[in-house]
């Protein structure tokens, strides 16, 4: 019974996933990202009782990656399309070009069958990790709920296309799966936990889509401050 728990959890995250594309064809955009959030927190779940119980097993590492696509691939790539075409339905129907949206659902699909073979990422990703997208549209979604305003369709198609790429490419990314949470060995990484920290609060919903799409940034220059520990490690 242990070795399925880490399982279970992985389906609450498909499962709130689910709900989540539910409220969004239900014009219920705040509950969606809310779901998504939940989703996460189930998505970090899984893996730390897996590692805590030493469960890790094949058929949760794909359970995991099917999930994602639900819940971190084609959720947020139905808010995109959702807010998209919120301001370009006319009566003639929805602009072919809206649904250029659901490249977000193929680049994360894509990006969690290349995790799945690569055995460099361990220590970080090579490009956006799926969940962090789909908490940038689920930051957009609640804003939107919230007060009203939505970015103008040729802008959250640049979004939809810059983040896309950003999950495809190679760009190293730092992971929260660090074994050593020291100061001097992780300050960046605290650095930007003090950032996002500060970006919510004074923000809010837009506060965690600008974390987004900084992270990249601080992951560059993570990198670049660690350059010689991470050739070392690719010299092993």
């Amino acid at each position: 019974m242990k070795k399925h728990i880490p399982n279970f959890l992985t389906l609450g995250n498909l499962f709130f996933g689910c709900l989540s594309l539910v409220n969004i064809y239900n014009d219920s955009m705040l509950w969606a990202a809310i779901f998504v959030g939940i989703a996460a927190l189930f998505d970090v779940a899984d893996g730390l009782v897996a590692r805590l119980l030493k469960t890790g097993s094949p058929l949760g590492a794909q359970l995991d990656s099917l999930s994602d696509v639900v819940s971190f691939g084609v959720v947020p790539a139905s808010m995109a399309f959702v807010m998209i075409k919120y301001n370009t339905e006319t009566t003639a129907g929805t602009p072919y070009w809206t649904y250029i949206a659901f490249l977000i659902a193929l680049a994360s699909a894509y990006r969690l069958a290349k995790f799945n073979i690569d055995n460099e990422q361990h220590h970080y990703f090579k490009g956006m990790p799926t969940p962090a997208n789909a908490l940038f549209w689920a930051a957009l979604s609640a804003h939107w709920a919230v007060t009203g305003f939505i970015w103008q369709p040729e802008q959250l198609l640049i979004f939809a296309v810059v983040l896309s790429f950003l999950l495809v490419c190679n760009m190293r990314m730092f992971s929260l799966k660090v074994t050593d949470w020291s100061l001097h060995a992780q300050w960046v990484l605290y650095l930007f936990i003090v950032f996002v920290t500060v970006a919510v609060a004074v923000f809010d919903f837009l506060g965690v889509a600008l974390s987004v799409v900084c992270y990249p940034v601080f992951s560059w220059f993570y990198f670049f401050v660690n350059r010689s520990k991470y050739k070392a490690r690719a010299g092993e």
